[in-house]
C-alpha cells in the first residue's frame, strides 16, 4: 500500500504539486569497498586500511529537482542530529508547497517530539513519510549511496587528512560530476 501511495508522491514531485525529499543515513570508510581487484603478476594485492577514519553522512535528495543535500559528521549520527538536519530541510522548502519527508524506519527517525512535527507542517508545510520495515528498495537514496560508494568514489584509500575533502568532492558533484535519472 505505501508503494502505490509513494508511487502518487512521485508523480506529484514530478507535475511540481509538492517536494517529496529522500532522507537516510549512511557510513563512508576511508578504504573503498573491495569487489574485485588486480595486481601485477608476482605481486599480491594489497591496499592499506584505515580502521580508524570513517564518516556519518545525512542526505536529503529531492526527488523533483534531483538535487542532493548532505552533512558529513565525526561521529555516529544521534536523534538530536537528525532533528536538526531536518529542521534544516524544512526551513529550505518553499513553504506555496506541501515537503514530504520519506525515511525508513531506524530508531534514530523516530519518536520525535510532537511540538517539533507540529511546528515542521505548520510553519513549512513539511510531513514525514515513513516506509514499511525492511523496505530500502523504496527509499531512492539508498541508491544514491550504493552508486557513490561503489562506482563514483575515487579507488584510492582515503586518509584522515583527506577524508572530509573527498567526501565533500563525491556528494558536491551529485547534479554535475553524477547524477541518478529516477525516471
Amino acid at each position: 500500500m505505501k508503494a502505490r501511495v509513494l508511487t502518487k508522491l512521485q508523480q506529484a514531485a514530478r507535475d511540481d504539486m509538492l517536494r517529496l525529499v529522500y532522507f537516510d543515513a549512511a557510513g563512508i570508510s576511508a578504504s573503498p569497498p573491495v569487489q574485485r581487484g588486480w595486481s601485477p603478476i608476482g605481486k599480491p594485492h594489497s591496499i592499506v586500511p584505515q580502521p580508524h577514519c570513517k564518516r556519518s553522512v545525512l542526505g536529503a535528495l529531492d526527488f523533483g529537482a534531483n538535487q542532493l543535500r548532505h552533512q558529513s559528521y565525526k561521529e555516529s549520527i544521534k536523534r538530536p542530529t537528525v532533528v536538526q538536519f531536518l529542521d534544516q530541510t524544512a526551513q529550505e522548502s518553499d513553504s506555496s508547497k506541501m515537503t514530504v519527508v520519506v525515511l525508513d524506519n531506524t530508531k534514530i527517525h523516530h519518536y520525535i517530539d510532537q511540538e517539533t512535527l507540529n511546528r515542521w507542517l505548520v510553519d513549512h508545510r513539511m510531513v514525514l513519510f515513513y516506509l514499511p520495515t525492511y523496505s530500502p528498495e523504496l527509499n531512492k537514496i539508498e541508491i544514491l549511496w550504493k552508486h557513490a560508494k561503489y562506482h563514483w568514489r575515487r579507488f584510492v584509500t582515503w586518509t584522515k587528512e583527506t577524508i572530509d575533502t573527498e567526501i565533500e568532492k563525491l556528494f558536491t558533484g551529485y547534479g554535475s560530476k553524477s547524477e541518478i535519472r529516477f525516471s
